[in-house]
């Protein structure tokens, strides 16, 4: 039998699919891409939390672009995006490595010469699906700072596992420990 868990956010319920993430950890999966309503809705939601003094949003790859796009459209504010791989116009792109919950190898998050100067010296807000185990947050972090960027706000649909209080975030997902197969 499939376990789910119920969630109500931003208006709209979703049944999520409890999936395994580890042998001892499994998530509720928030999955964004596809669900037009809940996307919009969270969009909307996250968009009316912005703080007022932020310049420009920055969104990773991939989980984060189109809600980032959404919020930057919605409220009039230009957003960048950290890629996960370089691209053949990054000519000295800022560089960070990751390693996520939900992902078995490292990754990498690079930010290209022109988004680098547009965040520098910006108050800046993050914008991601879900913060889980802090790991891509913590590149995000780390990135902007190699930018010169200020993090005034961090925004996200769900914190899971550990409460962030400095997150702007529209619910909690807990997580559960991964049935024997």
């Amino acid at each position: 039998m499939n376990r789910t868990h119920v969630v109500s956010v931003a208006g709209v319920r979703r049944e999520l699919p409890i999936v395994p993430v580890s042998s001892e950890l499994s998530v509720a999966f928030l999955k964004l891409y596809g669900d037009p309503e809940l996307i919009e809705q969270c969009a909307s939601a996250l968009a009316r939390r912005v703080h007022q003094d932020v310049e420009l949003l920055v969104g990773p790859e991939s989980g984060g672009i189109l809600l980032t796009h959404l919020i930057g459209t919605k409220i009039g504010i230009p957003y960048v995006v950290a890629r996960k791989k370089r691209r053949p116009n990054m000519v000295t792109p800022l560089h960070v490595s990751v390693q996520t919950i939900g992902t078995e190898s490292i990754q990498h998050l690079f930010l290209d010469d022109d988004d680098a100067r547009k965040v520098a010296g910006s108050r800046v807000a993050i914008v991601d699906e879900v913060v889980s185990s802090g790991g891509t947050l913590t590149a995000l972090r780390e990135l902007l700072a190699q930018a010169a960027a200020q993090v005034v706000q961090v925004l996200t649909v769900a914190t899971e596992g550990e409460e962030r209080d400095s997150v702007t975030s529209l619910c909690h997902l807990p997580v559960f420990r991964s049935e024997p197969t």
